[in-house]
């Protein structure tokens, strides 16, 4: 859906887009620390975001220009970049890296970083993505590529200074979800944080996407 940002046509989504906002900026003023110079005596100045904050938006969430792997169609994930994010309805508008022109507008958690996240970002019972199978190209459709999927982490271990992660599916075929691909399993083992993606949640997509946001793109 197209979504305007020209004055006078903002409506619900902006009251709604201002609700977020406060709950951000309360989130932030945790970190709002009152000066100790003499000169400025009485006066406010934000400290910076504790470092974990950083992280998160480092490793959660999007903005115009990354690169990404979002939801296509069946529960699978491919690559692609970011052009535009809608702040009404919390959807991203990308490209295919295969050019497949269908299914572009992924919700805001159905994206991830195409990044290596932190080890502290996942731990067992962490929602992530992680690639099983490829598929080919299609003439006149797309280039072909790999493919990734929802899964929960069962288990970590740590062997030699490097953690390896374990988990299943989250989506099942009662879900809707393509489990007829060639190399499906249920379970996916030993992975790195090098396979693996995860996504923003609603507060930090909005945060790292609030300024600069370019919405007037269609489904």
């Amino acid at each position: 859906a197209v979504v305007s940002t020209q004055s006078g046509h903002y409506g619900r989504g902006e009251s709604h887009l201002e609700k977020k906002m406060e709950e951000i900026f309360e989130r932030l003023s945790e970190h709002i620390q009152p000066t100790q110079d003499s000169d400025s005596l009485g006066e406010v100045q934000p400290d910076s975001p504790p470092p974990d904050y950083q992280c998160a938006i480092k490793s959660r969430a999007p903005r115009v220009g990354d690169h990404v792997i979002s939801f296509h169609f069946r529960h699978a994930y491919y690559t692609s970049t970011i052009l535009s994010f809608n702040k009404e309805d919390m959807t991203y508008y990308i490209e295919w890296d295969d050019g497949d022109p269908s299914g572009r507008n992924p919700k805001y958690n159905q994206v991830g970083l195409n990044i290596d996240p932190d080890d502290d970002d996942i731990g067992v019972g962490s929602s992530v993505f992680f690639p099983q199978g490829s598929y080919g190209g299609t003439a006149g459709n797309n280039t072909g590529g790999l493919r990734y999927h929802e899964g929960i982490v069962d288990s970590v271990v740590e062997r030699a200074g490097v953690k390896y992660f374990s988990g299943h599916h989250l989506r099942g075929d009662e879900d809707g979800k393509w489990v007829t691909y060639r190399g499906y399993e249920y379970s996916f083992s030993d992975m790195t944080v090098t396979q693996l993606r995860i996504a923003p949640n609603a507060m930090d997509a909005l945060f790292n996407n609030f300024h600069g946001l370019k919405t007037d793109q269609s489904n």
